[in-house]
């Protein structure tokens, strides 16, 4: 009788109750009609084991156990039509009778059924593998398992582990095998069984061997490939499992020494990442950096590998020790390695993920003296040198105080530096470049590399020269004897000297700058360009500027140089202009004092507006307008302690997707809420009435032309015989004033609405 679909699944029983009866052999008709109407039938609660099956209750058809190597044949058939109740059994067939076994269902009954059939089948395979001791039948006995363990309809880890067990055995026991039976087993386990669970250690060793050794390299690549997908793409214990890694690492360097197929290892990493821009699977990279890291540390460490050895041999067995004390040659590792990691580094979700797990430099002393090492290294240095993400360029830095860094590794000044610094003067450059704050970096790499810097200088490179002078005259170097040896240093160049001496210069006029004195208020008229600012801040003394409006002038970002030079600017106006974010970084990085800065309609976007956040004075800040996206906007307000009130409407940071205006990160909460749906939010006032900035005339002024705020033309006149000062109320606090001008409509209508709000 046939057992249930072919699709149906079961787990491997162990025990359960069943009602069991005996026959007896009959050859005769009349015999077997009368046996099945005299049947007898008993209940026992059944165990079944690898060997035997056994009632714990021990009385008649079980009083002794019955011994699964005594079975001749399972099947299931039909008991008898004469009861109704009990349709079909499961039948164990001996040489002197015939056990039947009748479980509650159908279901319960196949179970029993399969479960005895793979018990006995496993039984079988171990009498026949210890008969024998040709490689071929042992492949064909193997095989066969595999194929078993395949059709079976038990779904059942247990199934797997004994069957892996077998093989595992098998394969300990086995001196030498020929290469085509070798091949024969690598074919038929690989697939079916390495991807459906791990392998056990010596199942691992003997693919690791056939990976190092094996004559058809090749064939195990394709094989274990899945398995190995399988593994990687997964949460493994490597530090308990450590012959998984291990074979996974044999897998790797197999599959980088194919001469034949010189992409096989790209292939193999762009598979793993898969072909979108972010990896589905998030234990790939960790998994992969485990692997490269413990190959690298079995390769070049010679302290640690009786230690590890002698945990893995523990694990394996002692007479698995051979293996694990075969070292791989240090060229072999590093070329594979390294090319692997280089092309991890080419996938942007993942080069996030490696930075934190480089920083600390996790590698032995002896392979970071290795050139080849270090030049495979500096290629994903360079990578992460010029990501545009900040975090991944600070693991070149040192994690902390007396740490060493990457930076300092590649240095000119250290014992690893693999080209005399032609490396470290390229990263840098990158760093400079791709830095939105430029001081911040200036002052990281005088802490850690001023030694290298200076002896760069002393070899006479140019770009160093620079970048020292920039040093002193940032004043970024703290302690006083390295500055004094970091000022020889430079004068001892010609070049140099010569900028020594032009940064003396600046630093006295500066100095004159701020001892003269000047107007504490200045507004440069409309259409005011960058050489008109150099002109009027170059004329006369304005060391004790502090409010400045270059609202709706021409000027672009290279202001920024001339306005550093203001050592007592605190409020900035520059509305309406070509502002832009290499300007904002500068003012970032030299103006610390200013308390209120105006970028409404300029062209800032959100690299500029991040080193806003080293302006921890900074009280008001109006970004309306701008391309300030939600996150940026986020960042400021959490890394600007002192900041009082904001203008953030018309930008990508005051809507959320439903377009409804957010505060603080919150959306509004109801319509009639105005001022909160504008944008507008003063964080001491709490809702502000009226525009973030206003623009209004000053009452107590005297026109001497009289109040052209009562004229129909309310657009600001640069026209010096119809002016009308007024003056930017910010909160109602007063700002830099501007001219306004009458005989010209500008084509802006920002200034128009703020203009009509002021005369309201």
């Amino acid at each position: 009788m046939s057992t249930l679909e072919s699709n149906s699944k079961f787990s491997l029983v162990s025990s359960g109750e069943l009602q069991v009866s005996h026959v007896s052999p009959h050859k005769r008709v009349i015999g077997k009609v009368f046996g099945s109407i005299n049947r007898r039938w008993e209940k026992h609660t059944v165990v079944l084991t690898d060997t035997q099956l056994y009632s714990q209750e021990k009385y008649g058809i079980f009083s002794m156990p019955i011994f699964l190597d005594l079975i001749q044949h399972i099947d299931v058939v039909t008991v008898s039509t004469w009861e109704p109740a009990i349709n079909s059994a499961v039948q164990l067939r001996f040489t002197d009778g015939i056990v039947l076994l009748q479980a509650n269902g159908p279901y319960e009954r196949d179970q029993w059924f399969h479960s005895l059939l793979w018990k006995f089948s496993v039984l079988n395979h171990k009498k026949s593998l210890k008969m024998t001791s040709c490689p071929e039948i042992i492949a064909k006995e193997l095989k066969s398992l595999v194929k078993i363990a395949l059709k079976s309809q038990l779904h059942d880890p247990q199934v797997w582990t004994d069957c892996l067990v077998l093989i595992s055995n098998q394969l300990n026991h086995t001196n030498s095998l020929p290469p085509n039976a070798l091949e024969e087993i690598i074919e038929a386990l690989g697939p079916a069984l390495i991807q459906l669970n791990p392998p056990t250690p010596e199942l691992c060793d003997f693919f690791s061997r056939y990976c190092r050794d094996g004559p058809c390299a090749a064939t195990a690549v394709v094989v274990f490939a899945p398995g190995v997908h399988s593994i990687l793409k997964h949460n493994v214990d490597f530090g308990k499992y450590t012959y998984i890694r291990t074979f996974a690492r044999d897998f790797i360097i197999a599959l980088a020494s194919q001469d034949a197929c010189p992409e096989s290892l790209p292939c193999f990493v762009h598979t793993m990442h898969s072909p979108g821009a972010r990896c589905p699977h998030p234990r790939v990279l960790p998994n992969l950096m485990a692997v490269f890291l413990a190959a690298i540390w079995s390769a070049f460490d010679t302290k640690c590998s009786y230690r590890r050895n002698s945990s893995v041999n523990l694990l394996l067995g002692s007479n698995r020790t051979e293996i694990t004390n075969n070292k791989l040659p240090k060229e072999k590792v590093t070329n594979c390695f390294m090319k692997m990691i280089e092309l991890c580094a080419t996938h942007e979700d993942w080069v996030k993920e490696m930075a934190p797990l480089l920083h600390p430099i996790p590698f032995p002393e002896e392979a970071l003296k290795f050139p080849p090492f270090v030049m495979g290294m500096v290629n994903v240095l360079k990578r992460f040198a010029g990501d545009q993400r900040p975090e991944v360029r600070e693991c070149l830095f040192p994690m902390r105080e007396g740490k060493e860094s990457w930076i300092q590794l590649i240095a000119p000044d250290h014992n690893c530096c693999p080209d005399d610094g032609k490396t470290f003067c390229d990263i840098v450059r990158t760093l400079l470049e791709r830095a939105s704050v430029r001081r911040k970096l200036v002052r990281q790499l005088a802490h850690s590399c001023l030694d290298a810097f200076r002896l760069m200088v002393i070899r006479g490179d140019d770009f160093f020269v620079r970048m020292l002078s920039e040093m002193l005259e940032s004043d970024v170097i703290e302690d006083k004897d390295q500055k004094e040896q970091a000022l020889s240093t430079l004068c001892s160049n010609t070049d140099g000297a010569r900028l020594y001496r032009a940064m003396c210069d600046r630093q006295a006029a500066l100095c004159n700058l701020a001892q003269l004195g000047g107007p504490t208020k200045l507004t440069m008229p409309a259409h005011s360009t960058d050489t008109d600012v150099e002109k009027v801040l170059s004329s006369g003394p304005f060391g004790n500027l502090e409010k400045l409006s270059l609202a709706f002038t021409c000027v672009t970002s290279d202001c920024a140089r001339h306005l550093v030079k203001l050592p007592n600017l605190q409020h900035l106006n520059l509305w309406c202009t070509q502002f832009g974010d290499t300007g904002l970084c500068l003012l970032a990085e030299h103006c610390h004092r200013l308390k209120s800065l105006n970028l409404c309609e300029t062209l800032v976007t959100d690299e500029g507006l991040l080193a806003l956040t080293e302006l921890k004075t900074l009280t008001c800040l109006n970004l309306n307008s701008t391309k300030l996206s939600a996150q940026v906007f986020e960042e400021l307000v959490n890394k600007l302690p002192a900041l009082a009130s904001y203008d953030i409407r018309y930008t990508e940071a005051c809507q959320n997707k439903e377009g409804t205006y957010i505060r603080d990160g919150q959306p509004a909460q109801n319509g009639s809420d105005k001022h909160l749906q504008a944008g507008i939010y003063d964080n001491k006032k709490g809702l502000v009435d009226g525009p973030f900035l206003k623009y209004s005339p000053i009452p107590d002024r005297k026109h001497d032309e009289g109040d052209k705020d009562e004229q129909d033309d309310d657009i600001p006149d640069n026209d010096v015989s119809s002016q009308s000062n007024h003056s930017a109320q910010w909160n109602g606090k007063s700002l830099p004033t501007f001219t306004l001008r009458s005989n010209r409509k500008m084509g802006n209508k920002s200034a128009q609405k703020a203009a009509a709000e002021g005369k309201q």
